[in-house]
Parts: structure tokens; sequence; C-alpha cells
């Protein structure tokens, strides 16, 4: 690692898991403050620059609060990136609204609230990434998936519009997409026997991660990025 978000504040959503505790882990290495956020705190992975904190995103008053106290506490929040999720497959008959509001709450209301709640200091500084964990379901439609589907087409469409909101202060705006199969607690009840085979560690995904916390408005913005392509070619470019 060279240290090269030793200058930033980060803050990572679904961060005891998966994907979000790959990224905060590798913004820690890179020397960045990182704020892990999780429903499932005591899951988070303290320590060595990773401050956990316990999030309902369900809950909008508590994201205001947790926002406003790392931002005072850290001086400024550099990064942002929207990784929680959850999932369920039923048929749309099957799905109640119930289910519905609580999987939009989190997948894109959270993601709505946590960027509402960086964007003044962003804004302000005139610096920072905003990075939306996007998927297939978010460019095309899946069987049993009506509310995820729901859910990352409409990250996508609040990337899209944000990117075009914060370019002219200098912030970057991108969806992420795996871009590969990623072995997590989610792909474990979702991925079948041919994706199993092929599955990547999350940690493989990192560096891309990485690249685009460093991005600002004049690089690598209003994207739909895919990670592990990403990943490939930093790889290959440094050999």
């Amino acid at each position: 690692m060279t240290g090269r978000l030793a200058d930033r504040v980060c803050v990572v959503t679904g961060a005891a898991r998966g994907i979000g505790r790959a990224v905060a882990r590798a913004y820690a290495a890179e020397g960045a403050e990182v704020h892990a956020l999780d429903l499932r705190a005591d899951e988070i992975e303290s320590g060595g620059g990773v401050a956990a904190h316990a999030l309902d995103l369900a809950d909008a008053a508590a994201v205001a609060e947790v926002f406003f106290r790392i931002e005072r506490d850290a001086g400024r929040i550099d990064v942002l990136v929207n990784n929680a999720g959850i999932i369920f497959f039923k048929p749309i008959e099957e799905t109640s609204v119930a289910d519905w509001d609580r999987l939009m709450a989190v997948n894109l209301r959270g993601a709505f609230l946590c960027a509402r709640a960086v964007a003044p200091g962003m804004k302000a500084r005139r610096r920072g990434a905003i990075l939306n964990l996007s998927s297939n379901a978010g460019v095309k439609g899946g069987d049993n998936e009506s509310a995820y589907c729901a859910s990352k087409f409409g990250i996508e469409g609040l990337s899209r519009a944000l990117a075009v909101e914060f370019r002219s202060y200098n912030v970057s705006v991108n969806s992420v997409t795996p871009g590969h199969p990623v072995h997590t607690a989610m792909s474990e009840t979702t991925y079948g026997a041919e994706q199993r085979r092929v599955w990547k560690d999350p940690s493989e995904l990192a560096p891309a991660f990485v690249h685009l916390a460093l991005q600002d408005a004049q690089g690598i913005n209003d994207r739909y990025v895919r990670a592990w392509d990403l990943a490939c070619e930093l790889r290959e470019g440094a050999e």
C-alpha cells in the first residue's frame, strides 16, 4: 500500500461484511480515516484506522445524526461509498408493501440520505467522491426481482443525476457494479453452482474502489464502472 488516501476521510455503509468490509479495510490500509457503518456494528473490524458506527439506513434521523457527528469530529467527509443493500426474490403478487418499502429504504432511500448528508461539505470544499453500489440488476431485469431491480435502476438514476449536480463542484459520482461473481453473505443465498465455481473474494475488487475514491469530476466520473474490470486494469498497469 502506498498511502494514497492518507488525507481522506471515508464513509462506507454496509461495512460489516462482504464488499463493504473489503473496501473499508483497503481504504484504511491506504491511510484513510474510515468510518464503517452497519446495522451489525458489532461485526465491524474496527481499529487500524477504522471506526465502527451502528446505523439503520431506514432511519432518516439516525442517518443525519451519524453523519453530523462524523463530519463534526473528523472535520469533513471526502469519500462516500453507498454499499449497503438487501435482496429478496418474490413474484410481484407475493411482494408485500412492507417488503418493498424495507428494500427501498435500505438500497435506494439510504443512498439518497447519505448523499444528501455529505453534499453541503463536499460542495463547499469542492472535493469529494461518491460511489454508489449498483448491479447487473440496475441495467436489466431479473426473474422475481421487481423490488431489487427497481432499487438498482433507481441507483443508476440517482448516480447520473448527482454526477450532473456535483460536476461544477469538482466532485465525482459513479455507480459501481462488481462485474464478476463475488463471494459475500448475500451471494451465498443468491448464487447458483456455476457462479460459485468462479466467485472472487471481495478484496480483489478493492483496488478499483481505491482508484475511484481518488477521482474528481475531471477524472472517472458519471460512469457505470465494472469493479472487476477496473481492478484487473490497475493490476496489469502495475506489472
